[in-house]
């Protein structure tokens, strides 16, 4: 009987852990000795890259989209996004962005990339991977050299539904993980103590 309280408590503990909202935190894109972005955890997954150049949507021709053409091959060119500059002070740019909502429907990854004017200091343009669902957000960039630093453009890119007939297989979340662990554990004890 004891064995099977403290396995109650901390399945508890563990349930209640992982349940707990985490505190958001931001996600850096680059290198912090160049201009670089920060995102919250809460809105993107991940940079998928950032660079100097272009990112235009276009994968042919003399000026090439850098990330079209570099890392982010397996996506397509969706459009452009929506962005606004909210200040932009000698060290630090801030903003916002949106896109929208249907577009979940059409793709399964979204990658929002941000083009700034920093007169050629690298890193100028960053891509991020969106977390599943969202439109809207704020960034900021961290300005190295003192100069620049004011959003140009917003572009959007995607990865296409899989169609029906093969859906992308779900993968569990941890705390169901946790759970289906906590019932197999509980059930063995149980058999256990039965057989006693």
């Amino acid at each position: 009987m004891r064995q099977l309280k403290t396995f109650l408590f901390l399945a508890t503990i563990v349930l209640l852990l992982s349940a707990r909202k985490a505190e958001a935190s931001p996600i850096m894109c680059k290198v912090l000795a160049n201009y670089h972005m920060n995102i919250d955890d809460s809105l993107v997954s991940s940079c998928l890259d950032a660079g100097v150049g272009n990112i235009n949507g276009n994968t042919n021709g003399s000026n090439p989209d850098l990330f079209l053409t570099g890392v982010g091959t397996s996506y397509l060119h969706i459009g452009a996004g929506t962005g606004a500059n909210a200040t932009n002070t000698n060290t630090l740019a801030t903003g916002t962005f949106s896109l929208n909502a249907s577009l979940w429907g059409l793709y399964s990854d979204i990658a929002i990339g941000f083009k700034f004017g920093t007169g050629n200091n690298p890193d100028e343009w960053f891509v991020y991977k969106l977390n599943s669902g969202v439109t809207s957000g704020n960034w900021d960039l961290v300005k190295t050299a003192r100069q620049g630093g004011g959003l140009s453009h917003v572009i959007l890119y995607g990865i296409e539904i899989e169609d029906d007939d093969n859906p992308p297989q779900e993968v569990p979340e941890p705390t169901s993980l946790v759970l289906l662990g906590l019932g197999l554990t509980a059930a063995g004890l149980a058999r256990r103590r039965a057989q006693k």
